[in-house]
């Protein structure tokens, strides 16, 4: 009976595995980000739905705004839509990437992430003088986290290499 007492605990299933400082930096990352592209989506909604009027950037120090009619909530719509698809998207795969244990599995979150980023990268600058200025930030942050994600794929990669030798 007491060696039953004194041997270790089993591993609970679904328990969250430690994480690394690279994997833990990762998702603060990711948080962070989250909060700045919701503040950013909720500045422009509160603008959108309070000053009757979509606000798209700055031109010598000011807010470049017009009033809402058709065009100018088509490009709100599009400001939020196809961005915050992407932050989510990139968000899912960063936490995917730092929890999962199947080598599988942490490649497909990778996937995801460094695929999101690069879409809204792609779609963020050159948008800067107009309405990506205010996702700038956002897309900053999680841009840092799929350059940390990346560094901890090829730790992961070589340390996967190192143990099948």
């Amino acid at each position: 009976m007491s060696q039953l007492t004194q041997s270790d605990p089993a591993p609970q299933t679904g328990a969250t595995p430690m994480l690394s400082g690279l994997a833990r930096a990762e998702r603060i990352t990711t948080i962070i980000a989250i909060i700045l592209g919701a503040a950013a989506a909720i500045y422009l909604l509160v603008t959108l739905l309070t000053e009757h009027e979509v606000c798209y950037g700055l031109s010598a120090d000011r807010l470049l705004c017009q009033p809402v009619d058709v065009v100018a909530a088509e490009r709100a719509a599009l400001v939020l839509l196809y961005p915050g698809i992407l932050f989510v998207g990139a968000a899912v795969g960063a936490f995917w990437h730092t929890r999962a244990t199947d080598p599988g599995a942490r490649s497909a979150g990778y996937g995801l992430l460094v695929s999101s980023v690069v879409v809204l990268i792609g779609i963020v600058v050159p948008a800067l003088s107009g309405a990506g200025l205010f996702l700038a930030p956002a897309t900053l942050v999680i841009t840092v986290t799929a350059i940390l994600g990346t560094i901890k794929f090829i730790q992961d990669f070589r340390a996967g290499r190192a143990s099948d030798e």
